[in-house]
C-alpha cells in the first residue's frame, strides 16, 4: 500500500474521532436554558386570571345564612351636665384600666393644654409624685388625688388634683400661666371632669397663690364654719396673679374641686378652684 493511502486514511480516522470528541464535550458541558430556570425557580407567581372553584360545605348547616355580628357602639359625646340625654363617656375608661387600673377620671379644660387622665394608688399615696399614668418611672409624675383624703366619685366637699409644674410643659405646667391671665380668666373657664358614670363641670371661681399647706389635713371641710372661714381666707388673697368670680362662690354643701401645682418661684403653691355647677 502506497504511503499516501495510508495517510489519508488516517486523516479520516482523526477527522472522525475529533468530531466524535467534540459532541460528548458539548454534551457534559452545555446547559439548557429551561434547567437553569428550573433550578433557580420562577422570578415571580403568575397572577391568576380565574376564581378558584367554590368548594362545597361538608356540613348542610353551613350554607346558611350568618347572623350578622354586633358592631361596636359608635364613639358618643358626654352629655353636657343639666341635661337629660344618656350619659356615655367619651373616655375609653375601659381602655385606659386595662393599662392602668389607678386611672379613674379624666381632666380637660378647653382652650387649654390640660387634657389627662387623673390616678389614685391604692396603696402609696405619694406614688403618683413619680410615676405617669402608664406606672412607669417619671420626675414628671402625673395627675393625682389622696387615697387617705379623697374619695374616688367626687362627692367630697373639696376634692384636690395634684400635679407638678414641669420644665417639660406637661401636667399643670401651664396651669399657672393660663389663670392668672385676666383675659383667660374672664372667659368663664370651666374644668371638666369625666368618669365612666359621669361628666362633672366646674366654673372657676379663684385662682390664686397658697401656701404650701396640706388643705385636705390641715382642714375639716365638712364643718360648714371652717369650709367657709377657707374660702373667705381664699378671697382675701392679694396678688396680681389672684383672680376671682363671685358669681360661683361657693357655700357650705357645695362641691369643690381645687388643681393645686407649684406656685413658680416660691415654695408654695398655685391653686385654681372651681364650685360643681349641676
Amino acid at each position: 500500500m502506497r504511503k499516501s493511502t495510508v495517510f489519508t486514511i488516517l486523516g479520516f480516522v482523526f477527522v472522525a474521532a475529533a468530531i466524535v470528541f467534540g459532541i460528548l464535550v458539548l454534551r457534559t458541558t452545555y446547559t439548557p436554558k429551561n434547567v437553569l430556570t428550573d433550578t433557580l425557580g420562577p422570578i415571580s407567581a403568575p397572577l391568576s386570571t380565574s376564581e378558584p372553584a367554590a368548594e362545597a360545605p361538608e356540613d348542610p348547616e353551613a350554607t346558611a345564612e350568618a347572623a350578622p355580628s354586633e358592631s361596636p357602639a359608635p364613639s358618643q359625646t358626654p352629655a353636657p351636665a343639666g341635661t337629660d340625654g344618656p350619659y356615655a363617656s367619651s373616655v375609653n375608661f375601659q381602655e385606659l384600666q386595662a393599662i392602668n387600673p389607678d386611672i379613674y377620671a379624666w381632666i380637660e379644660i378647653d382652650d387649654t393644654d390640660i387634657n389627662h387622665p387623673v390616678l389614685q394608688s391604692a396603696t402609696d399615696d405619694t406614688y403618683y409624685l413619680t410615676h405617669n399614668s402608664d406606672g412607669d418611672y417619671s420626675a414628671g409624675g402625673s395627675i393625682f388625688t389622696e387615697k387617705e383624703y379623697t374619695s374616688k366619685d367626687f362627692t367630697d366637699p373639696v376634692t384636690i388634683l395634684y400635679g407638678h409644674h414641669t420644665m417639660t410643659g406637661a401636667i399643670f405646667s401651664h396651669l399657672q400661666e393660663y389663670f392668672s391671665n385676666a383675659e383667660f380668666f374672664e372667659k368663664d373657664p370651666v374644668i371638666n371632669i369625666y368618669t365612666p358614670e359621669e361628666q362633672l363641670q366646674y366654673h372657676v371661681f379663684a385662682a390664686v397663690p397658697y401656701s404650701d399647706d396640706h388643705l385636705l389635713y390641715t382642714h375639716d371641710f365638712t364643718d360648714a364654719d371652717e369650709f367657709k372661714v377657707f374660702i373667705n381666707t381664699v378671697f382675701s388673697v392679694r396678688d396680681l396673679g389672684a383672680h376671682f368670680n363671685e358669681e360661683y362662690r361657693p357655700e357650705p354643701g357645695d362641691r369643690v374641686l381645687i388643681l393645686s401645682t407649684c406656685y413658680q418661684g416660691t415654695s408654695g403653691r398655685f391653686l385654681v378652684m372651681g364650685t360643681l355647677v349641676p
